[in-house]
This record gives C-alpha cells, structure tokens and sequence, in this order.
C-alpha cells in the first residue's frame, strides 16, 4: 500500500501580485489531503472522500479519457498524465480524501485541489516506479484546474512550511518574531478561476498602477514585516480590488475587516477573495484574542491552523 499527505495553504500576503512577477507568502497548513493506492487484480477503483463518489475504470480508459475536475477519477486521470506513464498495471484502487479541508459540508479554501493532487501524484509515482516532482504535482493540477494559478499553491503541497513564492521558485523563510494570527472562515466558499479569470480581463487592458503599488507592498513585507507595512498592504490590496473589481472584498471580508478595526488588529483575506478564509495579524495577542471573540460572536469560524512542516510524504495514518 502506497499512502501519502500533501498539506493545504493559507496565502498571507502577495495575492494578485504574484501573477504579476511579485513575491508572495504562503504558509502550508496542517490540513492534509491523503491519497492511498492499493494493488487490484483486475481494473481501477477511484474512490473520491469529500467529494464522495467512486467510478470504476479500466486502465486503457485512464489512460485514454479526457480529465474531468468533478468526478473522482478526475484527480487520478490529471496524476497518470503529469507522470507520462504509457503503460498501468490491470488494477488499482485509488482513495483520495480531502475531508479535513471541509467543514460542515463547506469547502474552506485551503488548496484543496493542489493538495490533493500533489498527494495522488506522490502516492501514483511510489505505485509506478515513476518520477515525482514539483512540476509533476503543477502539471497535475494544471490539467485539473486549468492554467491560470501561479503554482504557490502546489509549492506549498509540495515543499511544507513558511515559504517566499516568486516566478515558480519557493525558498523557505521564518516566521516574523512576535507576531501573530488568526484565520477566520467567511461562511462562504469561492471558486478561485472566477477571480483569476476576472483578473486577467483587466489586466489586459486596465491601468496598472494600483497593481504596481500590491506588487512593491508586498516586496517590502519581506524586509518589513511590522503592523504598519501590514495595514499598508490591507490598504494597497483593498485600492487594487477597487480597481480592478475582481470581487475579493465580500460582505463577510468587509465585516471582518470592521471587526478587527474594532480590536485594533489588522485583517485582510487570504488569496483569491470572494469568500474562503481571512487573517488576522497583531504583535498583541490580547487584541487578536478581543478579535477571535467578535468573529465567534458574529458567527464567524474561526480555524486553528498552524504551519505544516513538511509538504508532501508517505503516511501510515
């Protein structure tokens, strides 16, 4: 039996910007999609968890059929075809599970996709003999989810830890001394390619500037991580989604963003917007504290996620 965990992501700063050229922070999360591979004697068996469905395949269809992102030989069909692989053994069963990146039913946004493909094209390559890589687990989940993400997402799947994403490249940082967060669940789930698409309708052809201004707001939270280059960032990113309305600031992100105003914390939402999960960020855990408490009493939930260590590898659990 070949098992894998691949963790999810939180995107701190550098959304947008990062598709632009800039650096951006992730941090992968300790949320982990797993992916079990087992020998069958005869046909593939997908099981899909959390998106709960199963198909059964023969191995020249895996081979053979187009990749479909909603049925639960999707992630198997993208995994065969980012390894190259020409010839599969006449059976398998393939479970993959992305439970803990639900809650209530709800998709969080957490890099579910990308975790999971990174886990699967682990889990496959380990089954196959076959190489695995970083570009592997992005072909993947390209053929997946289409084309249009930076890849910081796979990065964090793949690599684990506190990482600066820039033009494909991750490297490993540390965490700022003295300050810390809290994320928050907006109530609400976002397809990420409605944003990014909406994204790209205006940067070919809107005015630059706003996305210039994200792009050098980010650059200095690497060297400045402090509370006032945090609020400039919020208020860089809020003028860039006024500009370009691809739709971050919700209802929810808005309250939220009052919420912390009001605990004298810093908020903003976390990669693509719309919905999906916001941070909180103070150098004062009282104020952050005062902030968790308004988000729970306003029916907010709030996500105890911590840094992954490690991206993605086997399991026995």
């Amino acid at each position: 039996m070949n098992r894998f965990a691949a963790p999810g992501k939180a995107v701190l700063w550098g959304e947008y910007a990062v598709l632009d050229g800039a650096p951006a922070m992730v941090m992968a999360v300790d949320r982990y999609a797993l992916c079990t591979v087992e020998p069958r004697s005869a046909d593939w068996l997908c099981i899909a968890r959390g998106m709960e469905g199963r198909v059964r395949l023969n191995c020249e269809a895996l081979l053979s059929q187009p990749v479909a992102a909603e049925s639960p030989a999707g992630v198997v069909t993208a995994a065969i075809r980012a390894l190259a692989v020409s010839a599969l053994p006449a059976g398998a069963a393939v479970t993959t599970d992305t439970g803990s990146f639900y809650s209530d039913g709800n998709k969080l946004g957490i890099g579910s996709s990308a975790a999971i493909c990174t886990a699967t094209c682990a889990a496959l390559a380990s089954f196959l003999d076959a190489p695995f890589s970083y570009a592997t687990a992005l072909q993947a989940h390209r053929l997946l989810q289409g084309t249009q993400g930076s890849g910081i997402d796979v990065a964090a799947a793949f690599h684990g830890g506190l990482l600066r994403f820039q033009n494909g490249t991750a490297t490993p940082v540390g965490w700022p001394d003295g300050l810390h967060y809290q994320f928050v669940w907006t109530g609400n789930s976002a397809r990420t390619t409605d944003h990014l698409g909406r994204f790209r309708v205006w940067k070919a052809g809107g005015d630059q500037q706003p996305l210039a201004e994200l792009r050098a707001a980010s650059e200095a939270l690497f060297t400045n991580p402090e509370m006032a280059a945090l609020h400039h960032y919020r208020l860089t990113l809020r003028r860039f989604d006024a500009a370009a309305e691809v739709g971050i600031y919700t209802g929810p992100h808005e309250h939220l963003d009052e919420l912390a105003i009001t605990s004298q914390v810093v908020y903003k939402p976390c990669g693509a917007g719309g919905g999906d999960i916001g941070v909180a960020f103070s150098r004062d855990p009282q104020a952050l504290h005062h902030f968790r408490k308004l988000a729970e009493q306003n029916s907010f939930k709030t996500l105890a996620l911590e840094i992954a260590d490690h991206g993605v590898q086997p399991t026995s659990q």
